[in-house]
C-alpha cells in the first residue's frame, strides 16, 4: 500500500470511530436534555481530539513511510554484500581448484 492510501484509511477509521460514537449517543435511550448535553460535550471532544487525531495519524503514517525506505536501503545493501560474497567465494573456489591441479603435475 502507498502512503496515500495508508493516510486515507487511518482518517477513515478515525471518522468512523467518531461517527460511530455520536451515532451511539443518539440511539441510547436518554432524558431529553441529558441526552442534548451528552450529544454537545462529545461534538465538542471530537471537534477538539478530531484534529489531533488527524494529525496524529499523518504523522504515523510519515514515520511508517520514513522506516519503509531504511527497510529498502538495507536490503539494497545486503543484495551488494550476498553478491560481493558469491564472486569471492567463486574467487576462491578457482584459487583452490588451481593450488590442487598445481598439486597433481
Amino acid at each position: 500500500m502507498d502512503t496515500e492510501t495508508k493516510k486515507t484509511i487511518a482518517v477513515g477509521a478515525v471518522a468512523g470511530a467518531l461517527v460511530g460514537a455520536g451515532l451511539a449517543a443518539l440511539v441510547a435511550p436518554q432524558q431529553g436534555q441529558k441526552g442534548r448535553s451528552k450529544l454537545s460535550s462529545m461534538a465538542d471532544m471530537v471537534k477538539e481530539k478530531g484534529s489531533m487525531i488527524n494529525e496524529k495519524g499523518h504523522l504515523l503514517a510519515e514515520k511508517g513511510q520514513e522506516v519503509a525506505e531504511v527497510i529498502k536501503e538495507s536490503l539494497g545493501v545486503i543484495k551488494e554484500l550476498k553478491n560481493e560474497a558469491q564472486i569471492v567465494t567463486q574467487d576462491i573456489k578457482s584459487e583452490i581448484q588451481s593450488f590442487k591441479q598445481e598439486q597433481t603435475i
